[in-house]
């Protein structure tokens, strides 16, 4: 019995220490493909991992590459570009209204009355389009061109004076320079109370630096020559009682008094 025992623990051992020999054996990986490692042999599956996005391009080749990351580069610049132009349109805009270069409409009808298509307006200047008046009496006392700054509590006036004065007493009734429409009524920065006047054509006229509360015209108004469309103050970047006014074609102010001569009228 003993010595039975002891043979079958022996032999467990033996064939538990016994190394492998003879040819190595042969298996069938896991794609059917046999793998082998000399005297031991083991199955080896696919190895795998999750796909690896390349940057953000789809190029297959070094010169696909370069050019898609050029015009990565060039739609970057050209994105800043227009940014900063867009932020530099912006801050023009509002120097000019901290300067009075640009009307502060009172009403959103304005829009549609500064257009080839307003039907009503050009009804209604036929036959007037060639009649301009004085819009006070009195003379001018600062012509169009450079002049110095002034300043005071309001602001400061540009170098150039994109307009004439005329050096009316506080009160004097203004006219309307020839017929039109009003597309503009209010305060306008340092250009004081304002009233702008379409006349067709890409033509208007800006009156400035009006009395408080003395105008007597209302955005869309449709009117004739002469009519009075507020009174003489000293609003705004003012050193006394005047009326500024300005003269816009197609959006560029031009010099007031050539512009009334080729009119007929002299200032």
């Amino acid at each position: 019995m003993t010595f039975t025992v002891l043979l079958a623990v022996s032999g467990a051992f033996g064939v538990l220490a016994l190394p492998t020999h003879g040819p190595p054996l042969a298996s069938a990986s896991a794609n059917g493909v046999p793998v082998s490692s000399g005297s031991q042999s083991f199955e080896a599956g696919w190895w795998s991992r999750a796909a690896v996005d390349r940057d953000v391009y789809s190029a297959t080749s070094m010169e696909e590459l370069l050019a898609a990351r050029a015009a990565a580069a060039a739609a970057a610049a050209a994105a800043a570009a227009e940014a900063a132009a867009a932020e530099a349109a912006k801050a023009a805009r509002e120097d000019a209204e901290r300067d009075g270069d640009s009307p502060r409409l009172s009403s959103g009808l304005a829009d549609a009355y500064l257009t080839v298509d307003d039907d009503e307006l050009a009804a209604f200047l036929v036959g007037k389009t060639d009649l301009w008046i004085r819009p006070v009496d009195s003379g001018v006392t600062s012509p169009y061109g450079p002049r110095e700054i002034i300043c005071n509590a309001a602001g400061c006036s540009n170098s150039f004076h994109d307009g004439v004065d005329f050096g009316a007493a506080c009160g004097t009734p203004i006219r309307a320079v020839s017929a039109g429409r009003v597309v503009g009524v209010g305060p306008a920065g340092g250009y004081g109370n304002r009233v702008v006047v379409y006349h067709g054509a890409g033509i208007e006229s800006i009156y400035g630096h009006l009395q408080d509360e003395s105008d007597s015209v209302e955005v869309g108004d449709l009117i004739e020559p002469g009519t009075v469309i507020g009174h003489v103050g000293e609003t705004g970047v003012a050193s006394g009682c005047h009326l500024d006014l300005k003269i816009r074609s197609h959006g560029d102010y031009v010099s007031p008094s050539p512009f009334f001569a080729e009119r007929g009228v002299q200032f």
